[in-house]
């Protein structure tokens, strides 16, 4: 009998296996590939958080310029986006400059009869707040009940004449103002205080001259000023033979050039 041939090996295990390692193959390849673009990708992730962090820096540095802007703007008066004015810088300045002025208005006795007074004043600023004034001015004095006492004993009690005086005073601008007059016109101005004393020359006073005030100055240009003001010139006066200290309030007026 002839043997029958050997049965050929089944090829399908060889090609199942086969199958699997290409399945495997695959696998490990595919994943190779996914950590190569994962490792690729991180790079550019960090690079755009670089991108980004100098364009929040560039941010910053764009407002800072910007709040700096607005600051100078509010100090020189003027803001870019028509905000309200805030500080600004004087358009008057009075810092070692020689103010001559004349002033005239009306004296309130305490005494004597309530009259006129005029005369004029010489100030220098050596700063911007403080000053330092000489006021000179001429007033006609007589006593309002002289007419009475005249036509009850026919005698003349109080003879009519004028009371110079000479006053030393201390000025304090410490408040600096803005008047409109009008959409276009805006004057600055100061208001002012004052205290001094100096000698009234006349024959009913005994003493020295005391005095206090206050008052208000426009700017109309850098040379003309106009000025108003209220003193107190407090005085010891003998009037009929009564002595005591009388409160005499002057209001003045007037108009100064600037020097300097």
């Amino acid at each position: 009998m002839l043997a029958a041939p050997p049965s050929k090996p089944p090829d399908t295990p060889f090609e199942d296996r086969s199958a699997d390692s290409g399945d495997e193959k695959g696998d490990e390849q595919g994943k190779k590939q996914n950590a190569e673009s994962k490792a690729a990708a991180a790079p550019s992730s960090d690079e755009a958080t670089e991108s980004e962090a100098p364009g929040e820096e560039g941010a910053t540095d764009e407002e800072e310029p910007e709040n700096n802007l607005h600051a100078l703007a509010c100090l020189e008066g003027e803001t870019a986006d028509g905000k309200r004015k805030g500080v600004q810088r004087r358009d008057f300045l009075k810092k070692h400059r020689c103010e001559l002025g004349a002033v005239g208005g009306y004296y309130a006795s305490d005494a004597l009869s309530s009259t006129y007074s005029y005369g004029g004043a010489l100030a220098f600023y050596p700063s911007e707040d403080f000053g330092l004034e000489v006021l000179v001015t001429r007033t006609p004095i007589k006593f309002r009940l002289e007419e009475p006492f005249s036509g009850f004993d026919a005698e003349q009690h109080f003879t009519p004449s004028a009371a110079f005086q000479a006053i030393g005073s201390l000025l304090w601008s410490p408040i600096h103002a803005k008047f409109k007059f009008s959409e276009s016109t805006i004057v600055h101005g100061d208001i002012f205080a004052m205290a001094g004393a100096g000698r009234t020359f006349h024959e009913s006073v005994l003493g020295l001259t005391w005095e206090a005030g206050f008052g208000l100055k426009l700017y109309f240009s850098r040379f003309v000023t106009f000025r108003l003001e209220l003193r107190d010139f407090l005085i010891p006066q003998e009037v009929l033979g009564r002595g005591r200290s009388t409160n005499n309030l002057t209001i003045l007026g007037g108009l100064s050039l600037w020097f300097g």
